[in-house]
């Protein structure tokens, strides 16, 4: 029973993480669209094996990061850096492809969009300190047990809501392009301004 109850409280706190439009999910839209719902399904694939990861990391070593809080610090100053970086290159992406006059959706796509997806997956330094905290939360108010079998329930659950919402973006993404077809023609722009607004909002938390 507590490993079902840890699997639910994982996949509960992946979809809290990723249900709101972001990096991760926005992306497996633009890779819907250029390389077709296959391409898309591998990406988030990929995405899920990195999350879930990240998620295993922050829960499994929660002790040592709280006796070593320097490195989700260290993270968190890093993720600033790294949104910022990637949100200049989906900006002079979309800045191109309009001086080409090219849809964003119409841009090839190449490479593995499963390798691609892990690889985006692992420049979000956000995800090991959202898990330490909710982990932390959990664990110290009793919901999770800190044994291994909730651990590992914790972390399956987390990557199946992973998979499941970026499966679920996958699966919308012709959805939106018909009826929200400004969003997804300049999705470079749309990445570009979220990743901006991700790292005020991190910088602000950071030193406020």
């Amino acid at each position: 029973m507590d490993f079902v109850t840890a699997l639910l409280l994982g996949l509960a706190a992946a979809v809290g993480a990723t249900w709101f439009p972001g990096l991760l999910n926005m992306n497996s839209v633009s890779v819907t669209l250029r390389a077709g719902r296959r391409a898309g399904y591998l990406f988030g694939a990929g995405m899920t094996v990195a999350f879930t990861a990240q998620a295993a990391l922050a829960v499994f070593f929660a002790s040592y990061f709280a006796a070593h809080p320097r490195i989700l610090t260290f993270m968190r100053q890093w993720a600033v850096l790294v949104l910022l970086v990637l949100a200049a290159f989906f900006l002079v992406k979309g800045f191109r492809a309009q001086l080409r006059h090219e849809d964003s959706e119409s841009t090839p796509y190449h490479g593995s969009p499963f390798v691609r997806g892990i690889a985006l997956a692992l420049m979000n330094f956000l995800t090991v300190p959202y898990f330490f905290a909710v982990c932390g939360w959990l664990l110290s108010d009793g919901h999770l047990r800190g044994d291994l079998g909730s651990r590992t329930g914790f972390t399956l659950g987390a990557g199946a809501g992973a998979m499941l919402v970026f499966a679920a973006y996958t699966r919308s993404a012709r959805w939106m392009q018909q009826r929200a077809h400004f969003l997804t023609r300049n999705i470079n722009f749309v990445l570009g301004g979220i990743l901006i607004l991700l790292a005020m909002i991190q910088a602000i938390r950071m030193y406020s």
